[in-house]
């Protein structure tokens, strides 16, 4: 349980019902589910608590999650407890262990319950003691080791996300949960403090407006952070830490789990990510010229940008429009996407597909851009959301809906691309409809 962070800003309230539900279940065992996305802050909970009562004397055991062929966690129990042993003072727990592990080694599954449950017996006659289950549902079948852990009568405290789809063991081991414990996103106040003090104002901004909604996720603010440091985009002035480059793009670190998911779905999820991430907004309309463009099947297009939404990188509106969670998602697949362009010679990448642009009408009579009009399509073609074109001209967000909704009106263009590719085809980009460059 040494990943993610200590940091515990904001989450005292739930630290309080951790205290209560030892006190509460002390004699017939009380399992507590805490739910939440991933870098949401669940190990750092585990982890304060666990430092707390160990403070207090309390024995606490710890179990970190499960690995492919360990059935029911015995392997995740045994790592555990010998790392802790010491705390314990109890010589025959040793010998209990021991016996776990031959049993397990033999393939003794019955055995190897039976050997569990004389383990957490001996933890659970030192008196009060508390089980700690990180990623409870990274273990195959966690319902003898939840049963061996509560029988004696210790409180099991069992982190569970909630964004990696629903298990088939997620359901019931709800119903038998005496609590669940919801962690949700940090205020923007608490988030400041986790980041750090030493940041500028400026910092704090541009994290807010990348991350979006995932600003309040501790570990993927302090996550981005890092990568910012490795990177060398975070410069002291007097100091305070400003960003270097600062209208460069913050893109999320190249191990977060939104873009673990991203690589499981496959080769094809990148490619189309790099599409709404360049193009901004995806229109529904516009996906058989993608796949034709990406030289795919519609179909399997379809499936696949129906798997990134259901994996929480994209959101979807009622009029089928997609567009990625967040600027900082953006970013990392638009760069992901250039490095692939520079490797492969994909078309896709870096401009926008031609049969795009040849959906307009090239023999239309070019109209009389304004000055505002020309700096938001050149900000659209960036790849920068409504929101972030509304920062960058001083506009408000609805002010930027209506020039765009106007545009669309005047040009008889269906979406984002499309109105791209039109300006550019009048000359308004010069010539250069680059997607996810930083806009100038």
């Amino acid at each position: 349980m040494s990943r993610g962070h200590s940091l515990i800003e904001g989450r005292d309230g739930s630290l309080a019902v951790l205290r209560s539900a030892l006190r509460s279940g002390a004699q017939r065992g009380h399992l507590v589910v805490v739910r939440g996305p991933a870098g949401i802050g669940k190990t750092a909970l585990l982890e304060a608590a666990a430092r707390r009562w160990g403070s207090q004397g309390v024995p606490v055991a710890r179990v970190d999650g499960g690995t492919a062929g360990d059935r029911c966690g015995v392997d995740a129990v045994v790592r555990g407890l010998r790392e802790d042993f010491d705390r314990f003072g109890d010589a025959g727990l040793i010998d209990a262990i021991n016996a776990l592990v031959r049993c397990n080694r033999r393939g003794l599954g019955a055995g190897a319950v039976t050997e569990l449950h004389r383990v957490f017996g001996r933890i659970g006659g030192l008196g009060p003691a508390v089980v700690l289950i990180d990623d409870l549902l990274d273990i195959e079948d966690p319902e003898p080791l939840l049963l061996a852990a509560r029988r004696p009568g210790c409180l099991v405290v069992a982190a569970v996300r909630t964004d990696a789809g629903t298990t088939p063991t997620s359901g019931p081991l709800l119903d038998v949960a005496d609590e669940v414990l919801d962690l949700g996103p940090l205020d923007a106040e608490e988030a400041a403090t986790v980041a750090g003090d030493d940041l500028d104002d400026s910092v704090h901004q541009a994290l807010r407006a990348a991350l979006g909604p995932l600003h309040g996720n501790p570990g993927t603010l302090l996550a981005t952070l890092e990568a910012l440091r490795e990177r060398g985009r975070l410069v002291d002035v007097d100091g305070r830490l400003h960003l270097a480059e600062p209208d460069a793009p913050i893109a999320l670190p190249d191990d977060h789990d939104l873009l673990r998911r991203m690589r499981r779905i496959g080769a094809l999820a990148s490619r189309l990510l790099a599409v709404v991430a360049t193009s901004g907004v995806l229109e529904v309309d516009d996906l058989a010229r993608v796949a034709d463009e990406l030289g795919e099947d519609l179909a399997a297009c379809g499936r696949t940008l129906d798997r990134l939404v259901e994996e929480g990188l994209l959101v979807v509106d009622g009029w089928g429009r997609s567009w990625c969670v967040c600027e900082a998602l953006a970013a990392s697949a638009s760069s992901a996407a250039r490095r692939r362009r520079a490797g492969e010679g994909d078309v896709l990448v870096g401009t926008f597909p031609k049969t795009v642009g040849a959906t307009v009408d090239s023999a239309a009579q070019p109209r009389t851009w304004s000055v505002t009009d020309r700096h938001i399509v050149e900000l659209v073609a960036a790849g920068l959301t409504n929101r972030r074109i509304g920062t960058e001209l001083g506009l408000s967000e609805k002010t930027v809906e209506g020039h765009l909704t106007r545009l669309f009106a005047e040009s008889g263009c269906r979406s984002r691309v499309e109105l791209v590719a039109q300006a550019s085809l009048e000359g308004l980009l010069g010539g250069a409809a680059e997607l996810g460059r930083p806009a100038a």
